[in-house]
């Protein structure tokens, strides 16, 4: 394996261990502190980061993807990183007004993460 794919599954882990974190302190810690809209943003951000770090391990696994279009995977697992980024990271920003929140970003996050997947769709017929 590789350093890009050592990379996209560390960050996967890692994320994995973001979502199980704040999904118990949202249970235990927010109670009742934030409205119906923030719960549903980070309800939506959580559940798109558990996506897709399933969807990156998978990936990462998948030698076949790796080796039939190399360029085309590493494309679309690079958007599919800078893209939950993006998504994620804008939706909890509003939510806690952390810093460096851009609205805009949140759009941008997810057509990325559209695009990887298409890229994704379209790599098993790509030869090298």
């Amino acid at each position: 394996m590789n350093v890009f794919w050592k990379i996209n599954t560390s960050l996967a882990a890692f994320y994995g261990a973001v979502a199980v974190g704040s999904a118990a302190a949202l249970m235990h810690l927010w109670r009742g502190t934030i409205d119906t809209e923030q719960l549903a943003a980070l309800l939506s951000a959580g559940f798109i980061l558990a996506f897709h770090v399933v969807a990156l391990l998978a990936l990462s696994a998948f030698d076949k993807l790796q080796q039939q279009s190399p360029w085309l995977s590493r494309i679309a697992v690079t958007a599919m990183q800078i893209g939950l980024w993006l998504f994620v990271y804008t939706l909890v920003a509003g939510v806690f007004k952390l810093p460096l929140h851009f609205s805009a970003l949140a759009p941008l996050g997810g057509q990325l993460l559209i695009l990887s997947w298409l890229a994704l769709a379209i790599s098993p017929w790509i030869r090298k």
